[in-house]
């Protein structure tokens, strides 16, 4: 077997044992959504999850289009989280119309106290 397929496949597993045990620590991952919270922390639900706490977060932006929302069965979600120092962690949710709105999701985020900021397309 050639060096670089080796390398290949050690570093894969490698990142295929952390992105198991990663998704271990949250419970509740697989079937959260676009973001849970977990210990005083906003998880957005990524392959990974990422968790950011609350003191960080200076606000987080929804951006869906209302058509979407109306005439399909599915839409799309874009949850943009801003921590205080600038940064910025951008996820894509695919949500349908039987599951929670964006508004359900806003309503979850400011009942945490995180400043809710909501762009309708």
């Amino acid at each position: 077997m050639p060096v670089p397929l080796r390398l290949a496949l050690f570093f894969g597993g490698i990142f295929a044992l952390y992105f198991i045990l990663h998704r271990a620590t949250h419970k509740n991952a697989p079937i959260s959504g676009p973001f849970f919270f977990d210990m005083d922390c906003l998880v957005l639900n990524t392959g990974v999850p990422y968790s950011i706490p609350f003191s960080d977060i200076d606000r987080v932006e929804l951006e869906y289009s209302a058509g979407e929302l109306e005439t399909r069965i599915a839409y799309n979600l874009w949850i943009r989280v801003v921590r205080r120092n600038g940064q910025t962690k951008k996820v894509w949710y695919k949500g349908s119309r039987s599951g929670e709105l964006p508004a359900d999701y806003q309503a979850a985020l400011e009942e945490k106290g995180l400043t809710v900021a909501t762009r309708i397309r």
